[in-house]
């Protein structure tokens, strides 16, 4: 039995790019052709095998070009544990959530994904972006290494994060800017001690 990768997978709806044009995953089948982006093998490889997977974690949303210009050209979705091709190494989409281009979402029960599994472990273009396919068998070694985001791609992200103008859903807001005299913005701030009240001047004697 060909093993799968923990919690990867398309969701159905995601378009793949083959010779022909984008196809959704769930039209694909065993021995169509796609295109292969790794660079470790030939650029078009037949799809071996083809499994269905439930979806037990969270899913990751990665938003319209948060990793690279139309990369993805739209909004896609994938579980955390799916391989992402970042910088020469598989990348997981969960250690990328940064809140801002790239945010967690909860998985909707029984959802389901699509499990790519080609004659030589490779990635795809799925919605312009590239992801891992699954291991054509149990001692498959990866085309590429896996790898942690390291601080340049992360850098990169949070600029493209930025350019794009995303921000946090839980970000703290801005406080508004301050009014009124400095004695009553200071008596109006919670730890500020109470202020004796101004004394009338006297005239001098």
């Amino acid at each position: 039995m060909t093993p799968t990768l923990p919690e990867s997978g398309l969701p159905t709806g995601t378009l793949v790019l083959t010779p022909a044009g984008e196809r959704p995953v769930e039209a694909l089948s065993t021995g169509d052709l796609v295109i292969a982006v790794s660079g470790t093998a030939a650029p078009f490889q037949r799809v071996a095998d083809i499994r269905r997977v439930a979806l037990a974690g969270p899913l990751v949303r990665i938003r319209a070009g948060a990793l690279a210009d139309g990369a993805p050209r739209q909004d896609l979705l994938v579980p955390a544990g799916q391989g992402l091709l970042l910088d020469g190494a598989l990348v997981g989409a969960g250690a990328l959530v940064d809140g801002l281009g790239i945010v967690a979402e909860a998985t909707e029960p029984g959802r389901e994904a699509i499990l790519l599994l080609l004659a030589g472990h490779d990635a795809v273009l799925a919605e312009g972006a590239a992801v891992e396919t699954g291991l054509p068998s149990p001692d498959a070694a990866p085309c590429l290494p896996r790898a942690a985001p390291g601080g340049p791609l992360l850098a990169l992200l949070g600029w493209r994060a930025e350019a794009m103008g995303w921000s946090s859903r839980d970000a703290t807001p801005e406080p508004a800017p301050a009014v009124g005299t400095l004695r009553e913005r200071l008596s109006a701030f919670p730890l500020t001690p109470a202020m004796a009240p101004a004394l009338p001047l006297r005239p001098p004697r």
